[in-house]
């Protein structure tokens, strides 16, 4: 099977609203998704300090059906103890060591960015747990600036699933290379840093499926063709 475009990541977010099988077909437009990310790690002594970021702000429609208007913001932190003997079983990002601290969280709050990727950025608070499961609140302020050229590129895919039916799927991708500057604070304790090699993202897709009559469950817009 070939592989479709992003938007079998981004769809899967929209609330369906698919026809009967074999009848019209079943069109989701991803109007826009932007995505920025960012890892910032820091070493004091042998305290080791990574925060991880992202956030994201969506428009999604079916057709037919109403524009959901989406965001999406997450935050992992993590502090080890890098001189230390691993405690169990060792985090391939941590890099062996204890870990003395985590927290996550994550909350709806849209990433506010510019059409052209130049700029991007995220503030808020949110509630999460702490590596035992506690109730910890985060919070978050992170700022994206470009740093490279803006990258272009377009997907098609047809695919014909002889039992099922057909889809046909179109992708319209922008990306830059950004630097972003990251400041977290839980439980007292506080981490910030710079992430030269950040990323920003935005897709625009469609996706039709059109599923052969009588044939139930084909949604292979969100990966699940017959």
């Amino acid at each position: 099977m070939k592989r479709l475009p992003v938007l079998l990541c981004t769809a899967a977010s929209m609330v369906l609203a698919a026809a009967p099988a074999g009848a019209a077909p079943n069109i989701y437009h991803t109007i826009s998704s932007t995505h920025g990310s960012a890892t910032v790690t820091s070493i004091s002594g042998c305290e080791q300090t990574e925060v991880f970021v992202s956030s994201s702000v969506a428009m999604y429609a079916s057709q037919p059906g109403p524009v959901n208007k989406q965001g999406l913001s997450a935050v992992f932190v993590r502090v080890t103890d890098i001189c230390a003997a691993p405690a169990g079983v060792v985090t391939a990002a941590a890099g062996g060591g204890t870990v003395l601290f985590q927290a996550e969280g994550q909350n709806m709050a849209p990433l506010v960015v510019d059409p052209r990727l130049n700029t991007a950025s995220i503030s808020t608070g949110m509630a999460g747990t702490d590596g035992e499961g506690n109730p910890v609140t985060i919070s978050l302020s992170a700022t994206w600036t470009a740093t490279g050229p803006l990258e272009h590129d377009t997907v098609h895919t047809h695919s014909n699933y002889p039992d099922e039916g057909t889809v046909n799927a179109t992708d319209n991708n922008l990306r830059r290379a950004a630097a972003a500057d990251v400041a977290v604070s839980v439980d007292g304790m506080t981490a910030a840093g710079t992430d030269p090699n950040a990323v920003l993202e935005q897709v625009k897709s469609r996706c039709i499926e059109v599923a052969r009559p009588g044939v139930e469950g084909f949604f292979p817009c969100f990966g699940f063709p017959g």
